[in-house]
């Protein structure tokens, strides 16, 4: 355990069932297009800037990386008890480890706690609140006799105590780590992908219980899906997990070179799918398409809005559009009820730049806090960020604000304060900061 020092002062929520029906085997589901269209060219609101919303609230809190050069990675964040935890790999002597950052309200101490040593190119833990306790996944490195699998690691996190290891996953290996987790009532899910061929992916599930028993692997996404970067929330009494589908592009199966992303790789459209799942892990029903599979989907980040089994899902999804190059494109707003997905809705901008949207959530997540709406943060043109708040519906209330002070950071949460917890890698003397912003 390493010491967070402290220079001062998830969303989970419920989701009614997308569609009750009765249980299948998921691995013949079919894709449900019903009420997928197109998405609509006005955009919801105009393309003007404002000046920034939001300034750094000093200090801040600065993660001891063992006098390592490289940057610490720093993954997402969810409320939890008084304070916030998020998910760090950072350099120590002993090489890449992942951890926790457990930031106090209060101003008391905060810390860093170490799970293990990850592997090279692994991503950051994801974490779920699960009552007196956090569940962190992170990836480990391989215990002797794993052959060709990796394993995907359950800690279980409690207020002033170390990390407890709850179960392994193992796993193919292929190029993703892509994977997330959340948890019910008393059973929570993982999910990943892998490569179920050279030319298809899948998702795939694991339920594991408040015993802290690992089930069966299954897979979850349609056997016609080549499906990537999955995401779960629960809903109900049980999950929905998203994902990107995809598929070839018939003119990039030509010989024209000129349509091909990169050298050898085929252009792809890309787009989401989602499906309703019972606390065991078993389908409820087929998976639903949210955006056209005609479009060019190659990011996206999901938020409830809301706290109850009816709360509606707000997606936004990167369409790059016919970009080859990873400029430009469009934000597209979905929103999912329990009875209807609703067509797409574009997002005004001043364009794009690198990366994923970010939805910044966090206190509609807690039960007794509903009523704190979302904002959506985006890198745009010149590579600056920017921030648009949100109503609790998912549109804009007002015109984006031109964000300098966190153009090299990433905003990770709304906390209990009415602030914003924002990843800054790159600052030496503190890694996570807090903003507070006006709306």
């Amino acid at each position: 355990m390493k010491t967070l020092r402290l220079g001062g002062g998830v969303w989970l929520a419920a989701l009614g069932a997308c569609r009750q029906a009765p249980t299948v085997d998921a691995a013949h589901i079919a894709v449900d297009t019903a009420g997928v269209g197109s998405a609509d060219p006005r955009p919801d609101a105009a393309p003007g800037l404002v000046p920034a919303r939001c300034h750094p609230d000093k200090p801040g809190f600065s993660i001891d990386d063992g006098g390592a050069p490289e940057e610490p990675e720093i993954g997402d964040a969810i409320l939890y008890g008084e304070g916030e935890v998020v998910g760090v790999v950072h350099r120590t002597p002993a090489g890449r480890v992942a951890g926790v950052a457990v930031i106090a309200r209060d101003g008391g101490p905060s810390r860093v706690v170490d799970l293990a040593p990850t592997l090279g190119d692994a991503p950051p833990p994801r974490l779920v609140s699960r009552g007196k306790d956090v569940v962190v996944a992170a990836y480990s490195t391989p215990r002797a006799g794993a052959g060709a699998a990796r394993q995907l690691t359950l800690y279980s996190l409690s207020p002033e105590a170390a990390a407890v290891p709850l179960a392994t996953i193992d796993q193919a290996r292929d190029d993703s780590f892509a994977f997330d987790l959340a948890w019910g009532d008393d059973h929570g899910i993982v999910v990943w992908d892998e490569a179920a061929s050279a030319a298809r992916g899948v998702v795939r599930a694991a339920v594991f219980s408040a015993e802290q028993r690992i089930g069966p692997s299954r897979d979850i996404s349609p056997l016609e899906s080549d499906a990537e970067l999955p995401r779960v929330l629960r809903s109900g009494s049980g999950f929905v997990v998203a994902w990107i589908a995809r598929s070839a592009e018939a003119s990039s199966l030509e010989a024209d070179s000129s349509a091909v992303e990169a050298t050898g790789e085929v252009r792809s459209h890309g787009w989401l799918e989602m499906i309703a799942l019972e606390e065991r892990g078993a389908a409820r029903g087929p998976a639903r398409r949210l955006t056209p599979t005609s479009g060019h989907v190659t990011a996206y980040d999901v938020q409830p809005l809301g706290f109850g089994p009816k709360a509606p899902l707000l997606f936004v999804a990167r369409d790059d559009g016919e970009e080859v190059d990873g400029s430009g494109g469009v934000l597209l707003r979905v929103r999912v009820t329990a009875e209807a997905v609703e067509p797409p809705v574009a997002f005004a901008t001043d364009g794009l730049g690198r990366g994923a949207p970010t939805l910044i959530g966090g206190v509609a997540a807690v039960a007794d806090r509903e009523g704190q709406p979302p904002s959506l943060a985006w890198v745009g043109s010149h590579e600056h960020l920017r921030l648009l708040p949100l109503d609790l519906e998912g549109a804009p209330v007002a015109a984006p604000s031109a964000e300098l002070a966190m153009d090299e950071a990433r905003p990770l949460l709304w906390t209990a304060s009415g602030r914003i917890l924002v990843a800054t890698p790159s600052d030496s003397a503190a890694q996570l900061r807090t903003f507070v912003c006006g709306r």
